[in-house]
C-alpha cells in the first residue's frame, strides 16, 4: 500500500516538473496588459455606489377586525381591507449609481415592499462644466417643495404628509430638469430648479406609463439656505385629462387646471441641555380637477385645495428624540367640514449611525362632509389612530 501511493505521488510530481518544462514564461508586454485590464476593472467598479435602505414596520390600526371572514363580507363595507394589524416591509428600497466622472451620472432605483417589485426611479443626469448647469432626464422625484423629495429613510414619521400623498402620489414623474446652484454673497447658497414632465405620475392606475395628452406640466422652485434657516417657493402649472366627465349627458373626455402653489421652512435651533431641534412647516394651495365620477354641484370643474403640515422634533438625549406632526389637508374650500386633521406625536431611538427604531401614534380626525375617515352612514368620525413601530435600516 505503501509503495503504491509512493508511486503515485512520484508520478503527480513528474508530470507536474515535466508540464512546466514545456510551459512558456509569459513576456512582460503580456503581463503589463494583463496587469492594465485588472486596473481598468477596478476603477470601473469604484464607479459603482450601492445603497439603500429597508423599513421594517409593525402597525396596529383601531380600526382593524380581526374575523378575516369579516374583511372580505360584500355585505359589511365597513369591515372590507380592515385587516391591518401587521408585520410587514414598507420599503425595502435598493440605489445603484455610476459615476463616469465628475459632470455625468447613472442611477437605478428599485423598490421592493409588500406591494411587490417596483422601478421607483431610472434617469441621466449631465453637468455642463463651464455653467455647471445640471440636466436630469428620467425618473425621478417631482421638485416641488421640500417634503414630495425628502428621502423616507431621513424623514421623521412614518408616512408623508397627506396633502403630499394625495397631489403627489409616489413623489416621482418622468421629465426632465434643469438646475443651479448659486452663491450669495459667499454665504448663502441658493439652489433654482425648474422642469417638465408628464403630469401622471408613475402610480396612475389608468395610463400607466403613457402620457395621455400632448400638454406637459412644469414645476419651478427656489430654494435658499441661510445656515439655521431654509426657505423655499415652488410653483406648479399644469393640465389633468379626464376621460369622461359625469356633469354632461354624454360621457366625453375633457382637460382641467391644475395648479399649486407651495412655501416651505426648516429652522434648526439648540436647546440648553437637551440638544439640537428642528421646526418644519409647509404650506400649499392649489386648483384641483373635481371628482370626474359625481355630478359637479357648479359650473366649476376644479376645486380649491389646502395643505399644510408642521414637524417638530427635539433631541432629548444623543440617541433619543421626540418628534410631533401636525398634518392638514382641505380638499375642497367651497365644502364645509370636509377637512383631515391628523396629530402625532412619537420618539426616535438612533441605534447606530445606520439604524433607528421608532414609535409612532397618529390620531386621524375627518370633518363630517370628509369622503374618509366617518363611520358608515353617519357623520361620527371613525376611531382609525394608528401605532406603528418601525425600524429602518440605511446602507
Amino acid at each position: 500500500m505503501r509503495n503504491g501511493l509512493v508511486c503515485a505521488v512520484a508520478i503527480v510530481i513528474a508530470l507536474l516538473t515535466g508540464s512546466s518544462s514545456y510551459a512558456q514564461e509569459p513576456s512582460a508586454d503580456s503581463l503589463a496588459g494583463r496587469l492594465s485590464a485588472v486596473e481598468t476593472a477596478v476603477q470601473n467598479l469604484k464607479k459603482f455606489k450601492v445603497s439603500g435602505y429597508v423599513q421594517a414596520r409593525y402597525e396596529y390600526h383601531d380600526d382593524a377586525i380581526s374575523n378575516p371572514a369579516l374583511g372580505t363580507a360584500s355585505t359589511d363595507s365597513r369591515n372590507m381591507g380592515k385587516l391591518l394589524n401587521r408585520f410587514y416591509i414598507r420599503r425595502g428600497r435598493l440605489k445603484v449609481t455610476f459615476q463616469a466622472n465628475k459632470n455625468a451620472s447613472g442611477v437605478v432605483y428599485f423598490d421592493g415592499s409588500a406591494s411587490g417589485v417596483s422601478l421607483k426611479e431610472a434617469f441621466v443626469a449631465l453637468t455642463e462644466p463651464r455653467s455647471e448647469v445640471r440636466f436630469t432626464l428620467g425618473q425621478f422625484n417631482w421638485p416641488f417643495g421640500y417634503e414630495v423629495s425628502f428621502s423616507s429613510s431621513k424623514r421623521e414619521f412614518p408616512e408623508r404628509a397627506r396633502w403630499s400623498r394625495t397631489l403627489f402620489p409616489g413623489e416621482r414623474d418622468r421629465g426632465v430638469k434643469v438646475e443651479r446652484a448659486f452663491k450669495i454673497e459667499d454665504r448663502y447658497d441658493l439652489n433654482l430648479t425648474a422642469g417638465v414632465f408628464n403630469g401622471n405620475g408613475i402610480e396612475d392606475r389608468v395610463f400607466g406609463a403613457t402620457d395621455p395628452n400632448k400638454s406637459k406640466d412644469f414645476i419651478a422652485r427656489a430654494a435658499c439656505d441661510f445656515g439655521a434657516l431654509d426657505v423655499g417657493v415652488s410653483g406648479y402649472w399644469g393640465e389633468q385629462f379626464n376621460p369622461s366627465d359625469s356633469a354632461v349627458p354624454v360621457q366625453t373626455p375633457s382637460s382641467t387646471d391644475k395648479i399649486r402653489y407651495g412655501a416651505d421652512a426648516q429652522f434648526a435651533f439648540d436647546v440648553p441641555r437637551l440638544g439640537g431641534g428642528a421646526l418644519k412647516a409647509e404650506f400649499v394651495v392649489g386648483q384641483e380637477p373635481k371628482n370626474q365620477s359625481k355630478a359637479f354641484l357648479s359650473s366649476d370643474t376644479t376645486r380649491d385645495v389646502t395643505g399644510l403640515d408642521v414637524v417638530l422634533a427635539q433631541n432629548l438625549h444623543p440617541n433619543l428624540q421626540f418628534i410631533s406632526r401636525i398634518d392638514y389637508y382641505d380638499p375642497d374650500r367651497d365644502i364645509k367640514s370636509d377637512e383631515f386633521v391628523a396629530y402625532g406625536l412619537g420618539l426616535v431611538y438612533f441605534w447606530d449611525n445606520h439604524s433607528k427604531v421608532k414609535l409612532v401614534y397618529e390620531i386621524p380626525k375627518s370633518g363630517k362632509n370628509a369622503r374618509s375617515g366617518l363611520e358608515p352612514g353617519t357623520t361620527k368620525d371613525l376611531k382609525d389612530n394608528i401605532l406603528t413601530m418601525e425600524w429602518v435600516y440605511t446602507f
